[in-house]
C-alpha cells in the first residue's frame, strides 16, 4: 500500500511538521511504501526520496524546486496527484503517482485546519484524521470554544475580537477584557499552534504588547482568563465512533506557561547523553522527550474525568483518527478543556505506549481507521436526479418571452 505522507506546509509550524514526518514515516516503512510529498515554506509540492532522510532538512538549507519532483493535482478525467520530473530534461512528461491513502503531518495552517483535508475530499481519496469540520473547528480557537461551550463542556472564560477590531478601537477593548477577565490573561492567535503567538499579561501594559504579538500572526484574537498555580494534564484519544482514551500526562512547563522550547527544543537527560544515536532518532527523542510526567501523578478519580471529557469533546467536534485534548486544572481542582489538537506532535505516540500500542501499531492503526472512514463515506448518496433542469428550461424560456414582449410594447 502507498501511503503519501504530506508535511512541512506554509506554516509557523514548518520544522516541527519535518520532525514529526520523518518519525512517522520510521513508523509507516515497517508495513507500506512511502510516498514523501514535502510542501515548501512558498507553498511548493515536492516528492522524492531524499526527502526521507532528515539530514535533506538541514537548518538554512530547506530543500528547493530545482532538485525535486514537483507534485500537482489534476482534474481531468478524474481528480489525482500527478507528478513531474525536476527541471533539466527535455522530455519532461507528468505521471500519475500511485496513493492508496494519505498520512497529513502537517501542523497549524494550511494543514491541520481543514484546507488540506478539503482538497483531499474533492480529489475522493483516504486521508488520516479528522474531516474537514473537525479539523477547521479544532484549529480555530474561537470557534472550538464556542462548540465545547454547546455542548456543556467546561472552559475557561474568554474575549475574542479581531485584528481590525483592535486597531480601530484598541481602548475600548481594554476595558471589555479587564472588565469580564481578571490577570493574569493568557493572548492566543485564534488559529496558531505550539505556543507560536501566545503570552501571558499581568498587566494592561503586558497585555497590549501580547495582543499586538498576536495580531502578528492571525487576525482573529483570543484574550482568555488564567489561572494561578494551576497546572496542565493532556490525553490523547483514538478512534472514530467509540474513541478510546490513552494515559494523561503532565507537561512541565519552564515558565508560566509550556513555551515553544518547552514543548520542542528542551530535551531530557536521557536524550542530551545519547551520541552515537543517527540525527533522526536524536531529533525525534527530543520532540517526544521534553519534560512530562506519564502518567500524571494525579489521583485516579482525576484521570477517569479528563479521559471522559477528551472522549466527549473528540466526538463533539467530530474529530477521527488520534488527537491529543490539552486540559487546565486549578488548585481547588476544577478542569477546563483547553484546546484540542487534531494532527499532535509526534501523534502523542508517547501516549500510547504506556498502553502497549508501539508507534508502528499506532500509524498503522490510523491508515486502518482513514480506510474505514473512506468507505463509510463512499457509501452515502452524493447525486439525486430531479427533473429541476428540464422545468428550469422552460421557466427560462418563459422568462425570456415575456422579456422580449415588453421590449415590443
Amino acid at each position: 500500500m502507498n501511503v503519501a505522507l504530506i508535511f512541512g506546509g506554509r506554516s509557523p509550524e514548518h520544522e516541527v511538521s519535518i520532525v514529526t514526518a520523518h518519525q512517522v514515516k520510521a513508523a509507516l516503512e515497517e508495513t507500506y511504501d512511502v510516498i514523501p510529498i514535502y510542501i515548501t515554506k512558498e507553498g511548493a509540492w515536492l516528492t522524492g526520496d531524499k526527502l526521507k532522510e532528515l539530514s535533506t532538512f538541514s537548518e538554512g538549507n530547506l530543500p528547493s524546486v530545482a532538485d525535486f519532483d514537483t507534485v500537482s493535482v489534476e482534474f481531468e478525467a478524474k481528480a489525482k496527484f500527478s507528478v513531474l520530473p525536476k527541471r533539466g530534461g527535455l522530455f519532461r512528461k507528468k505521471s500519475e503517482l500511485a496513493i492508496d491513502v494519505v498520512f497529513p503531518a502537517i501542523h497549524g495552517i494550511h494543514g491541520e485546519d481543514g484546507s488540506l483535508q478539503g482538497l483531499l475530499e474533492l480529489i475522493n481519496i483516504p486521508y488520516v484524521g479528522a474531516n474537514v469540520v473537525g479539523s477547521g473547528v479544532g484549529m480555530d480557537k474561537i470557534m472550538m470554544k464556542a462548540v465545547l461551550s454547546e455542548n456543556g463542556l467546561p472552559i475557561l472564560p474568554y474575549v475574542p475580537f479581531t485584528k481590525h477590531d483592535w486597531n480601530s478601537a484598541s481602548n475600548d477593548f481594554l476595558e471589555i477584557i479587564e472588565d469580564k477577565l481578571n490577570y493574569p490573561v493568557f493572548v492566543k492567535p485564534a488559529v496558531s499552534g505550539s505556543s507560536i503567538g501566545v503570552s501571558q499579561a499581568k498587566n494592561e501594559e503586558e497585555l497590549r504588547d501580547a495582543i499586538e504579538l498576536a495580531c502578528r500572526y492571525c487576525r482573529r484574537i483570543l484574550v482568555e482568563q488564567g489561572i494561578e498555580n494551576g497546572f496542565e494534564i493532556n490525553c490523547s484519544v483514538m478512534g472514530t465512533h467509540t474513541p478510546t482514551p490513552s494515559v494523561c500526562e503532565q507537561p512541565i512547563a519552564s515558565t508560566d506557561f509550556l513555551s515553544f522550547d518547552d514543548k520542542y527544543i528542551h530535551q531530557n537527560s536521557e536524550t542530551e547523553s545519547t551520541s552515537d544515536d543517527s540525527s533522526e532518532t536524536n531529533m525525534a527523542s527530543g520532540m517526544a522527550g521534553a519534560q512530562r510526567e506519564i502518567p500524571a501523578p494525579i489521583p485516579e478519580e482525576l484521570t477517569l474525568h479528563i479521559q471522559n471529557l477528551a472522549t466527549v469533546a473528540f466526538q463533539v467536534l467530530d474529530c477521527a483518527g488520534v488527537a491529543r485534548i490539552d486540559f487546565l486544572v486549578s488548585d481547588e481542582g476544577h478542569v477546563y478543556v483547553n484546546e484540542i489538537n487534531t494532527i499532535p506532535g509526534s501523534f502523542s505516540f508517547y501516549l500510547w505506549e504506556p498502553v502497549g500500542i508501539s508507534f508502528p501499531e499506532l500509524v498503522a492503526q490510523l491508515v486502518d481507521l482513514a480506510l474505514e472512514t473512506y468507505q463509510e463515506k463512499n457509501r452515502l448518496i452524493y447525486s439525486y436526479s430531479t427533473n429541476l433542469l428540464s422545468q428550469a428550461g422552460a421557466s427560462l424560456a418563459k422568462l425570456k418571452t415575456d422579456s422580449q414582449s415588453e421590449e415590443t410594447v
